[in-house]
């Protein structure tokens, strides 16, 4: 983001690529307008999370503000269009407006008592996520194997929420993350899931929760085997993002591209998964 990002008004709309990618009845619709800085933020689609590295997490905008709750802790409140313009935010509030339109125009019978925000907030997976917690340990929701990494909310020029296509584990200990990643991104748990994913035309797809559903013991910084996977993910993912840095996509990172892509990473990564195999073989019995 450019040094005088904060307190200016963008031009912005609907990506190309975002569009692609949606389904009937919001395929079809394209939005542009104008957005007060503080509502951008940045976010993981599928198509981001790789293993062990992030690429390029989109930007997003969003009707809601960062505030300190009753104990100082972040907290994220949600504002309808009619807020926003109350609170001076006349952009956002034409925007959001539009948005709550659309939805109200096209939303299905089964979504019939729902607001767009109340879409956006579904059983609060919005509002209440962690902003305290300085790494996420994500992985895809889709597909038919774990993809893991870690976001470093440090890193990143804009707040991060999750969306809705990955799931988030919040820690503050780098190590804890490593070593999830390590368990996520390895054989043995994706090939035990296997028996309890659905099942598709092509074999086993959609990772959900599933993964979950694999036994493997919280991490223990007294445990030498926690550590020496936690250190293995550390390396796999330095050598994972100059893999990435070295050799970015040429095109947009469709289903087919986007496969190929982690398979190549994991190859580039023979050796460290090799060993992240042999020791989540024991971690996981």
């Amino acid at each position: 983001m450019p040094d005088d990002f904060e307190d200016r008004i963008i031009n912005i709309k609907t990506a190309e690529t975002i569009k692609a990618d949606a389904k009937k009845p919001w395929k079809d619709q394209e939005m542009k307008g104008k957005m007060e800085s503080r509502f951008f933020f940045r976010t993981a689609l599928a198509k981001s999370i790789l293993p062990f590295t992030l690429y390029k997490p989109d930007i997003i905008v969003l009707p809601v503000m960062i505030k300190p709750d009753e104990t100082g802790k972040k907290k994220t409140h949600l504002y309808s269009s009619l807020e926003l313009r109350r609170e001076g935010y006349l952009e956002a509030a034409k925007w959001f407006k539009t948005v709550e339109n659309i939805w109200d125009l096209l939303k299905t019978d089964k979504s019939s008592k729902m607001s767009s925000n109340g879409r956006l907030d579904f059983q609060k997976g919005l509002t209440e996520q962690n902003l305290e917690a300085r790494y996420l340990v994500l992985y895809n929701t889709s597909g038919k194997d774990a993809n893991a990494t870690i976001v470093d909310r440090e890193n990143l020029d804009l707040h991060f929420y999750c969306e809705s296509v990955a799931y988030a584990y919040f820690t503050e200990n780098i190590n804890e993350a490593f070593y999830l990643t390590a368990i996520f991104n390895s054989t043995s748990p994706n090939e035990l899931m296997k028996d309890f994913q659905s099942k598709g035309l092509f074999g086993a797809r959609h990772v959900h929760k599933k993964i979950l559903d694999i036994y493997y013991p919280k991490f223990d910084e007294n445990n030498d085997l926690h550590i020496k996977l936690a250190e293995l993910s550390g390396a796999a993912h330095k050598k994972a993002k100059e893999y990435l840095e070295a050799n970015p996509p040429q095109k947009e990172l469709a289903a087919n591209l986007l496969g190929r892509l982690r398979l190549e990473i994991k190859k580039h990564l023979s050796a460290e998964m090799k060993e992240i195999d042999l020791l989540v073989k024991k971690v996981v019995g």
